[in-house]
């Protein structure tokens, strides 16, 4: 849905709210995913149907987490089937989350559901949780969370980005050899080991790593043209590539006769095509 007012709505048992889906909407939202669940809450006599299809009125996407909880609760036959049939639909908009449940309780809830790919969030939490529904939900913005945590412009440790469950398949060679120039170009502004690098990439889906590696590779070319040519010391070079990964986010390099001549270069170099002769 275009222009909806959220990005994702969560649909749930109410039991689950407090121990799940109040800290798994905490870090959707500090994620920056716009995130309903307050009337999502669904208790005994609530209708599974037509709590989604509000959200889905409202939202672009509905995760629906599936829990003891909600599985016991006595649906009717059309409550679910309704759920099925959105979940399979040309366009997927419905993201199952299993919470303490395994495939074998989910079948008996419902076979078709019990056959579509759900994120088991009971060994990896509301935060882990969140991260895959931002992988699903807003592939782009997923990608630019490396560039984000470079640039110091989310919160989050870079411990918590780290877990292998939501790791992609391998990168090719070519990739590789394109990211490790742009760690070694960085290095000394921002160091990474290999293993850390390697896994920030492979967190992105694959139509969008190729993207990503171009938008660094700019901004290690960039960096090392500019800190060359004005030799700037290791203060500036830290506060370039901060400009320079700011760009990338939405901030431009400022380019008013009142900056430094580096920092209006660095504006300039960025935004230049290249010569091809």
């Amino acid at each position: 849905m275009l222009n909806a007012r959220y990005d994702l709505f969560i649909s749930h048992a109410s039991e689950d709210k407090e121990e799940f889906v109040r800290p798994l909407a905490a870090s959707l939202m500090q994620l920056g995913v716009k995130t309903w669940y307050d009337e999502h809450s669904l208790a005994m006599g609530d209708s599974l149907s037509g709590s989604i299809d509000k959200g889905l009125q409202e939202s672009n996407y509905g995760l629906v987490v599936l829990s003891p909880s909600f599985l016991n609760k006595p649906w009717p036959e059309y409550e679910f089937r309704s759920l099925v049939t959105l979940e399979i639909g040309e366009r997927k908009r419905i993201l199952p989350v299993w919470y303490h449940v395994d495939r074998s309780k989910v079948m008996r809830f419902s076979p078709h559901l019990a056959d579509r790919y759900a994120f088991d969030a009971t060994d990896k939490g509301p935060f882990l949780t969140a991260l895959e529904a931002l992988r699903v939900t807003k592939p782009e913005a997923y990608a630019r969370l490396y560039r984000m945590h470079a640039a110091e412009r989310i919160s989050i440790p870079r411990e918590k980005l780290a877990p292998n469950p939501l790791l992609g398949p391998p990168l090719t060679q070519p990739q590789l050899r394109r990211i490790r120039f742009i760690r070694e170009a960085l290095m000394d502004v921002f160091p990474q080991s290999w293993n850390e690098t390697v896994t920030s990439f492979r967190r992105d889906l694959p139509p969008y790593r190729d993207g990503e590696i171009e938008v660094w590779e700019c901004v290690a070319g960039t960096y090392l043209r500019i800190a060359r040519k004005f030799a700037l010391d290791r203060k500036r070079r830290k506060d370039l590539f901060e400009l320079l990964i700011g760009d990338t986010l939405g901030t431009p390099i400022p380019n008013d006769p009142g900056q430094p001549d580096w920092v209006r270069a660095a504006s300039v170099e960025f935004r230049s095509e290249l010569p091809n002769e």
